[in-house]
C-alpha cells in the first residue's frame, strides 16, 4: 500500500470501493465491529500499525480511509480499509463501524495525524 493521500477527494471516475469488513476485532456481541480502543493521544504510527496488521485478515484491500468526528472533548478515528479506487467525495467512509479495521476514541490527535487531516474529517491512504 503506497502512502497517496487524498486530501482534495481526487480519486478514479468509474471505479468501485467497498468497504471490507473484517473478522478479527470484533466485540463480544458478534456485531462484527471492532472494540473501540481508548488512547490519550493518537499518531500517524497508531493508524499504519492497525493498517498493516488488518491487511493480514484483509490482503485485497487497496486502500484504508481515516475519518474523525469530535467525540466529547476529544476525537473519534474510524480506519476502514477499501476495495477497489475510494470515492470521489469521501461519502460515507465515516459514517459508521461496519467494515472498520479499529475505532479509537482519542483524548487529542498528535501533530502529525492533525496535519495529515489537513482540515478536513477524511484522508485516505492508497
Amino acid at each position: 500500500m503506497s502512502a497517496r493521500v487524498f486530501h482534495d477527494g481526487t480519486g478514479a471516475a468509474g471505479r468501485h470501493t467497498s468497504l471490507m469488513p473484517l473478522s478479527t476485532g470484533s466485540t463480544s456481541g458478534g456485531s462484527g465491529s471492532p472494540d473501540c480502543q481508548q488512547v490519550q493521544t493518537l499518531r500517524v504510527a497508531d493508524v499504519v500499525v492497525t493498517i498493516l496488521n488488518a491487511r493480514k485478515a484483509m490482503p485485497t484491500a487497496t486502500a484504508a480511509a481515516v475519518s474523525r468526528t469530535r467525540h466529547g472533548d476529544g476525537y473519534r478515528v474510524l480506519v476502514s480499509l477499501l476495495a477497489g479506487s475510494p470515492p470521489a467525495d469521501g461519502a460515507d467512509l465515516g459514517s459508521g463501524a461496519g467494515g472498520a479495521a479499529a475505532v479509537f476514541i482519542a483524548g487529542e490527535l498528535g501533530q502529525d495525524l492533525a496535519d495529515a487531516f489537513d482540515g478536513k474529517d477524511v484522508f485516505i491512504l492508497q
